[in-house]
């Protein structure tokens, strides 16, 4: 079964089928994973095949430093969720970590920072329910968009392109081709 194929089966969203189409990076796994030009596809797709949770909250901690952190109580959570990702943390301290920043987050003014903070608050939740770690790139990308935008840096487009270029290696980085092969050949 082609990657495609799996996504089709799966229930994956209609943009992502599309785009990773369009894009021909979905020829093989392989090539998905190295190629995938989004890092909120490339993660939702390796949370879907069942990769390592810790190699995907890695992963979404990466994507989510790719941006500025969105302030003390998101880099606090970020370095929390890191610990408790090599064993240091206790989940009950990333939970109370998410919790301050959710709090603080009401108070957050700039779009990109918000975006931003929106980033880590997925990150901190992601440690408990690994389903929404892809919002953390998707996020991240927006709050480079943003603040690209913000300061006139660049085009829409390459503003766009830039961000989840940024958070696609961001995964790859942390979730390297050797944790996902044994999840893909489970598929037959």
């Amino acid at each position: 079964m082609t990657p495609l194929d799996w996504l089709r089966a799966s229930g994956a969203q209609g943009d992502v089928i599309d785009g990773l189409a369009r894009t021909g990076s979905a020829r093989d796994w392989e090539t998905l994973w190295r190629e995938c030009p989004r890092g909120d596809w490339l993660l939702g797709i390796l949370e879907r095949l069942g990769v390592d949770h810790v190699a995907l909250v890695r992963a979404a901690v990466g994507c989510a430093r790719t941006v500025d952190a969105g302030g003390e109580a998101a880099a606090r959570l970020l370095d929390l969720a890191e610990r408790w990702a090599s064993g240091e943390a206790a989940a009950s301290e990333v939970a109370e970590a998410t919790r301050v920043l959710e709090q603080a987050s009401s108070s957050v003014a700039d779009p990109g920072a918000e975006a931003a903070t929106r980033a880590a608050l997925a990150v901190g939740y992601g440690v408990e329910d690994r389903a929404v770690l892809s919002s953390a790139p998707a996020a991240a990308a927006e709050s480079a968009i943003v603040t690209a935008m913000s300061r006139g840096d660049a085009s829409l487009e390459l503003a766009i392109r830039r961000a989840h270029d940024a958070c696609a290696h961001a995964v790859r980085a942390a979730v390297p081709w050797q944790l996902v092969a044994p999840c893909v050949a489970r598929l037959g």
